[in-house]
Order: C-alpha cells, then sequence, then structure tokens
C-alpha cells in the first residue's frame, strides 16, 4: 500500500473489525491525512484522543511494520499536493498546448464508472430501508453544503412536488442552527458530504441524531465523519480528473431516492404530481409558443 487512496480502501475493508479505540484514529487519519504526514506519532495520538500506541496497533492491522511505513503514504500524498490549487496546476501542465478531447474522454469515463460504482456498493434490502426511513418521517431535513449543495437542492426540489414535509437547510444569515431547533423523533435527515467535509454538515447530523432522527448520509468512505453519525449510509464514488470530486454519483443516488419515494408514495404521490402540475401551468411557468393572451382591465 503505497498511496493513500490503498490504505484508505484497506481501512473500509478492515474497519468494522477494529476496536473502538483503533475505529476513533483510524477515522482521525482518513478525516485529517495531512496532520499525519506533518506531525509525530504522539502529536496525531492526542489530536485523535487515543494512546500513541493505538496508532501502532492500527499500523499493524493495516498490514504495515509499524507506524512509520504507515505513514509514507500520507507524506507522499502530501508532496503530490491534492488539494484545489494542485490539482489544478496538474490539469493545466497536463492539457498545455492539447486539446481538450483527451480530458472530455477521462470526465466522461470517470462519472460512468462512478455512477456504476455507486450503484454496485448499495444493496437493495439497504436501500429499501432507506426508503422507508425517509417515506415515514413527519419531517424530512436535507442538507448538502458547498460543493455538495446541489445535491441537496435537487432532491428537495423534487421531493417537494410531492411531498409537503421537506425542509431544505441552508446557512443563509447564518440560520442552520436555528432551523435545527425543532428536530425531533420520528424526523429523517438526509445529508450529503464528501472529503474536506464540511463541519456544519457533520455537526448538524450528528444533532440530529441526539435528537432521535434517522440520518442517511451520502457520502464517500463508509469511515467518514458524516457516516459515523448515520444509521444508513449510502457511498457515491466521486473519482474525477478535476479539481473538485465529481457529483454525478451523489445526484443518481438521489435521483434513484426520487423515484423509489413517488414509488412508495402511490395514489398519494400521483394525486400530489398533478396538483403541483396544475399549479405550475396556472402561473404558466414552462415555455409556451403559444402567443400570450393579453389582461383586460
Amino acid at each position: 500500500m503505497n498511496d493513500l487512496a490503498a490504505v484508505t480502501a484497506r481501512i473500509e475493508t478492515v474497519f468494522s473489525s477494529l476496536s473502538p479505540q483503533l475505529r476513533q484514529a483510524a477515522r482521525y487519519v482518513i478525516e485529517q491525512p495531512d496532520d499525519v504526514a506533518l506531525n509525530s506519532m504522539r502529536r496525531v495520538a492526542a489530536r485523535a484522543g487515543v494512546h500513541p500506541s493505538t496508532m501502532v496497533r492500527l499500523a499493524q492491522a493495516l498490514a504495515f511494520p509499524g507506524y512509520t511505513e504507515m505513514r509514507a503514504p500520507f507524506r507522499q500524498h502530501l508532496r503530490d499536493g491534492r488539494h484545489y490549487a494542485a490539482r489544478a496546476r496538474d490539469l493545466v501542465a497536463r492539457d498545455a498546448g492539447s486539446t481538450v478531447a483527451p480530458l472530455l474522454r477521462e470526465v466522461a469515463a470517470r462519472d460512468m464508472a462512478n455512477i456504476e460504482h455507486s450503484f454496485a456498493r448499495i444493496g437493495g434490502d439497504d436501500f429499501a430501508a432507506v426508503v422507508e426511513a425517509l417515506h415515514g418521517a413527519r419531517r424530512l431535513y436535507v442538507l448538502g453544503l458547498r460543493k455538495c449543495f446541489p445535491v441537496a437542492h435537487y432532491f428537495h426540489y423534487a421531493y417537494q412536488m410531492f411531498r409537503d414535509n421537506g425542509v431544505l437547510l441552508e446557512t443563509r444569515a447564518g440560520l442552520l442552527n436555528d432551523a435545527l431547533r425543532c428536530v425531533a423523533k420520528d424526523d429523517a435527515m438526509l445529508a450529503v458530504s464528501f472529503s474536506r467535509y464540511t463541519r456544519d454538515t457533520v455537526r448538524a447530523a450528528g444533532h440530529a441524531a441526539e435528537h432521535g432522527a434517522t440520518v442517511v448520509a451520502i457520502t464517500d468512505s463508509p469511515v467518514s465523519p458524516l457516516a459515523a453519525t448515520a444509521h444508513h449510509v449510502l457511498i457515491a464514488e466521486n473519482a474525477s480528473p478535476s479539481f473538485f470530486g465529481s457529483l454525478v454519483g451523489a445526484v443518481s443516488i438521489s435521483q434513484a431516492l426520487i423515484a423509489a419515494l413517488v414509488g412508495r408514495g402511490g395514489d398519494d404521490a400521483i394525486a400530489a404530481l398533478g396538483e403541483t402540475e396544475r399549479h405550475l401551468d396556472a402561473f404558466r411557468t414552462y415555455w409556451d409558443e403559444a402567443p400570450m393572451r393579453e389582461s383586460r382591465p
């Protein structure tokens, strides 16, 4: 395992078999790879809230001879500079003087693979349980911030066309915390976040879980901080040659959830969608080439 992706994959494979202390350490090294690369084992252990010996045992659980060997892929990852600006420099250097055709093909191939791999990781029974949890919620809170906001917004936009209990959580005017005040038992939250996980999303999901709501996470790893607080986890692959991770997998999962919820809603969902269409038609929401009628006094 000479790269960080391999280490992460190994952690995901063995995570369920680790002790609680090792799980805590594993989550930290995934969430804070730069900290692992830059700081001593003792400092990393202190920040992770575990004993230094736990970091050694984690390395051994991941089939490394010791902590130094486990740390090496993290240091290489940092040297490679995988943050936004560095990834953008890679794009510029790779495509300087060339056409965009190779990049276009790579983006398309990656996104098709993202969709395929995302759905391959979702079991039918698990997906059905998610649909039941969302369908049966008194209120359904939907949260995705920063780059994940389009996923949350799409889901809420489609959902409110046939259900009236959806709440899209936002940070405008600093009122996210106020909106969480009424989260309670019998509610549900659909939360979306990918590395480098937005703090407010993780905290909001934790708050919802603590107050009895069922939390469904769409995220990029079963050991992400969002997954740690969720009752149901749907993994969306997000590989991309661009400086941002792809949202295609997450959007596809959201679309599948909407389709399943409409099916689960039955006649009530059909009636609600019919009423929504009549309302939109009354306001002439969509383009119609027929001439507008002149209003009369």
